[in-house]
This record gives structure tokens, C-alpha cells and sequence, in this order.
């Protein structure tokens, strides 16, 4: 028995061996790049407010608190470095065979160590902090799943919280998501106990949401962005959007700030026009929401195949550029230059290499899911099923109400990991089924 043990010791370290790299390499990083500020989105970030807030709390809070550029570049690699850990133990934890539990870990660790994440630990934007909370949430959920007792239940509410409070989008989708956890029975939570809970979720993600939909300058803003990157490239929906009484003087002044630095961004010179502000008090305040409704072609197919609807558009307009390529901050910002790491081979840098990336991600998605169905896995394929549907709609609402192409890769990079991680959980679970070669149960 003691040999044993001292074995079991022994594979323990070895797998812990490349999360302690991870790491120290992760965290080291951000002392040899040098921290990139947005000068037109990084300034709000630092500027906490209660209510309405143009960011979310989530950031503002951690970035006026801390204020030094450096210390919050090492705050988000840390924060990072540890989330992604941790979702890795409860990756391992659902896993038997070791060889499965090795393979696992390499992948895992190959996608968290990409340089589309990692790069983000340096940038003064929502997107590190934002990947963190997610990545926090689907180790969560999953210890939750192996364990539904109070405590697990406690900490997935919580990480839920934190999610909500990193990304408007998050807000959103806030009242969608917290459903599952209402619902959720026990025998052994008390009434007194899930009625505190629930209060403290609703109220919070009742706060988040009633937030990020009453900043009108965020609202006017993507209107405007969606608009003159998307709807005035096709002659139908342009005359409509005439008709409504938008001002046509702001399509050139869009086009002029967007063609070089005038002091602006081409979408905020549009919002400042007096003309597109009397516009936005008659019919502007709701007029993606009607536009989208009013044209179901639009707002289904539009989002993956918008070039289906007209061939004026490409498919860097559309969420598949967003999930297959991830971000291009390195490549962009010189102040990343002597970063080590690389974009693996989760994010191809070709657009067709991506493209094809990501249907392959999706078909072994769906393979592991038929997979594990039949060896009756519920738990684990009801887990995907719901992973897979808040990432449509939390794509969907990006898409219909602010990406611009410009922005399509950095507002959708959330759900590219995500899924990247869903099949990375999926693959290595199906991996594990077949080599026990029998029906097993999630424990």
C-alpha cells in the first residue's frame, strides 16, 4: 500500500508540473511586455461608478482600486494564471485513466498558454478579467456537478456574480442564465437557506441587467457602429434606415473619422452630430431592436452566413471570425513584441486554416456528445447542450447590438475559448469512457 501511495504521489507531481509552469511563465510575461492602453475605450475603465455605469463593476472596481497600468497587468496574470488551474483540477478530477489525465492537461494548457489569451493579461481592456470570470464559472459548475451540496451551490451563485460584473453581454444574458440555479433541488438545503441565495442572485443580475441597459452612451454608440459597418452596405436596409430619419450627412462623417485619426472614433463623431441626437430621441433609442425583429433573415442567418443574405458582406463580418481567429494584440502592439508565446494550434492565423479549425472543433463537440449520450452521461451532455446554447445567445445579442468587424474577434474571444474548452472537456471525457470500455457514471 505504501508503494502505492508513494506512486500515486509521483504521477500527482508530474501532473502538476505544467500548471507550476503555466504559471511562473504567465505571470512573467507581463514584466517583459509592456502594457497597452486604449486611449479611446482604457480611461472609462478606471473611472468607477454605482449606477448607471458606462463599464461594468466588475472592472471598474479592480481597476480604480489598484490605478498603477503595471499592477493591474499583474493582477489580470495572476487572476489568470490561477483560473485556468483551477479548472483544470476539476478537468483531471472527472478524469481516471492517467494516460487520458496527461492528455489532457497538455491540451488544456496549449490553449490556456496561447497567445490570444495571454495577451490580454497586458491590456487595460475587460477582456482578461472577463475570460478569467468564465473560466472561474466552468470549473465551478463542474465541481457543482460532481458535488450539488451547499457550499458548491454558494460558489457557483457567487462565480455567476463575477461573470455578470466583467462584460455588458454578460449583463444580458444574466436573467437566462440564473434560471438553472433557482431551479436547482436539494433535500438538504434548508427553505430559509435557498430563498437567501436566490434573493442575493436575482438581486444582483437584476442590478447588472437594469445597468448595462440604462447607459444610453453605450447603446448609442453600437447603434451607430452596427449601423454605418453593417446595415448601410446593403441598399434595402439603408433606404429603410433613411426613411426612419437618419441623418445622411453621418455616413460621410463616419466614413472621415474612419478613414484617419481625427481626434475621435468614427462611431462617437456620429453620436455627437446634432442631427443623429435628434434622430435618436424620435425612433433611433430602438431601432436595432425593431430592425432585427422585423427582419428574422437577418437576425438567424445574418450572425454565421451574413453573406448568404448579400455578397457585399464577407465572413469577417459574421461570428465565425470571432470564434476561428481570436485576437491579434501581439501582432498589433509593438509593446508585445518579446512575448514567448505563441497562438497554438487553437487559434490558426490563416483565415481559412481558422475557419476549418473551428468546424472541426464543433463536429468533435458533437461526435463526444452523441458519444457520451449513448453511454448515458447525462450530466455531462446536459452540460455541453447548455454550454453550447448560452453561447449562441450570448453571441447572437454581441452580434445584433454592437460588433463591428473591427471588433467581431475581441467581443465574440469568450466564446471562441469557450468552446475551444467544451471540447477539450468533451474529447478527453470521451477518451476516458473508452478506455474503461464500459458504462460508467459522473461521480
Amino acid at each position: 500500500m505504501a508503494i502505492r501511495m508513494n506512486k500515486l504521489s509521483r504521477t500527482q507531481k508530474l501532473l502538476w508540473t505544467l500548471p507550476a509552469i503555466y504559471l511562473i511563465f504567465r505571470v512573467n510575461n507581463v514584466f517583459i511586455v509592456t502594457p497597452f492602453f486604449d486611449y479611446y475605450d482604457s480611461p472609462a475603465y478606471f473611472k468607477f461608478e454605482f449606477f448607471p455605469s458606462f463599464r461594468t463593476h466588475g472592472i471598474t472596481i479592480v481597476y480604480s482600486l489598484i490605478r498603477d497600468q503595471f499592477q493591474i497587468t499583474l493582477f489580470q496574470a495572476i487572476i489568470g494564471s490561477l483560473s485556468w488551474i483551477f479548472l483544470w483540477k476539476q478537468l483531471i478530477n472527472l478524469i481516471g485513466n492517467f494516460i487520458v489525465k496527461t492528455l489532457s492537461t497538455i491540451l488544456f494548457f496549449a490553449l490556456g498558454a496561447s497567445t490570444v489569451i495571454i495577451e490580454h493579461d497586458a491590456a487595460l481592456l475587460s477582456e482578461s478579467l472577463s475570460i478569467s470570470s468564465m473560466v472561474i464559472l466552468v470549473g465551478v459548475a463542474i465541481k457543482f456537478l460532481r458535488k450539488n451540496n451547499k457550499l458548491n451551490l454558494i460558489l457557483l451563485s457567487f462565480a455567476m456574480i463575477f461573470f455578470f460584473s466583467t462584460k455588458a453581454t454578460n449583463s444580458l444574458i444574466a436573467p437566462l442564465m440564473i434560471l438553472p440555479i433557482i431551479l436547482v433541488k436539494n433535500m438538504e438545503y434548508s427553505k430559509n437557506f435557498k430563498l437567501t441565495l436566490n434573493g442575493i442572485l436575482i438581486i444582483s443580475t437584476l442590478f447588472f441587467f437594469l445597468n448595462v441597459n440604462s447607459s444610453k452612451i453605450t447603446e448609442s454608440l453600437t447603434t451607430s457602429g452596427t449601423i454605418n459597418n453593417r446595415l448601410i452596405l446593403k441598399s434595402e436596409w439603408k433606404n429603410e434606415l433613411l426613411e426612419s430619419g437618419y441623418p445622411a450627412r453621418a455616413f460621410q462623417i463616419f466614413k472621415n473619422y474612419n478613414a484617419k485619426n481625427l481626434g475621435k472614433p468614427a462611431d462617437q463623431a456620429v453620436v455627437d452630430l446634432p442631427e443623429f441626437k435628434q434622430w435618436w430621441q424620435k425612433s433611433g433609442q430602438d431601432y436595432l431592436l425593431k430592425f432585427t425583429i422585423s427582419n428574422p433573415i437577418y437576425a438567424f442567418i445574418g450572425p454565421i452566413a451574413l453573406p448568404l443574405i448579400d455578397d457585399e458582406f464577407s465572413y469577417r463580418q459574421t461570428l465565425l471570425s470571432g470564434w476561428s481567429q481570436g485576437t491579434h494584440l501581439s501582432i498589433d502592439f509593438k509593446g508585445f513584441s518579446q512575448s514567448k508565446f505563441k497562438r497554438t494550434i487553437f487559434w490558426p492565423d490563416a483565415p481559412e486554416k481558422a475557419y476549418l479549425a473551428l468546424g472541426f472543433f464543433f463536429l468533435i463537440i458533437g461526435i463526444s456528445i452523441i458519444y457520451l449520450t449513448v453511454y448515458d452521461l447525462k450530466l455531462i451532455t446536459n452540460f455541453a447542450t447548455i454550454c453550447i446554447f448560452y453561447i449562441f445567445v450570448w453571441s447572437y445579442l454581441n452580434w445584433w447590438f454592437g460588433s463591428k468587424p473591427s471588433d467581431m474577434n475581441r467581443h465574440n474571444l469568450l466564446a471562441g475559448v469557450m468552446i475551444r474548452i467544451l471540447m477539450i472537456v468533451l474529447v478527453t471525457r470521451v477518451f476516458d469512457v473508452f478506455l474503461k470500455g464500459r458504462k460508467i457514471v459522473l461521480k
